[in-house]
């Protein structure tokens, strides 16, 4: 008899346990929304903009006149990608492994860095950089020349 209310309670405890601790589903408030800001980029915009992998230290520029309340502390990532004419896919090809720049405030508006010449690129106008940050917004594409050996 023992045996069998001490494992009745163990299985009592054992069950209020996996009830407590089962995630709650809160409905979403109807007024709330689940925007996404999406700063435009300023730099590098345009045609003919052409860098070289190196030593120079490039800027890229966004908008921060319209970010929301609650970005204001959001940090992001620059990320090096390319565009392929001859590729059906939206893939924007970019650089995981090396972001060009993390852990910059957004609202700083900008963000430096270098095209480090150990990334052996090769010479395109079909580069763009990728601002990550609370949302993924790509620049107009660049060229970059590979560094000159």
């Amino acid at each position: 008899m023992k045996f069998f209310t001490a494992s009745l309670s163990l299985c009592l405890v054992s069950s209020s346990q996996l009830v407590f601790s089962s995630p709650i589903l809160v409905p979403r408030a109807a007024d709330s929304e689940l925007d996404v800001w999406s700063p435009t980029i300023t730099y590098p915009k345009g045609e003919n903009i052409v860098w070289e992998s190196g030593l120079t230290v490039y800027n890229m520029t966004w908008e921060t006149d319209n970010i929301p309340e609650r970005a204001q502390n959001n940090t992001g990532i620059i990320m090096l990608g390319y565009l392929d004419d001859d590729d059906d896919s939206s893939d924007e090809h970019l650089d995981w492994e090396n972001p060009l720049a993390s852990d910059f405030p957004l609202s700083d508006g900008i963000a430096s860095f270098t095209i480090d010449p150990a990334r052996n690129l090769t010479t395109m106008d079909s580069y763009i950089l990728c601002l990550l940050g609370d949302s993924g917004n790509i620049s107009d594409r660049l060229t970059i020349e590979a560094a000159q050996a």
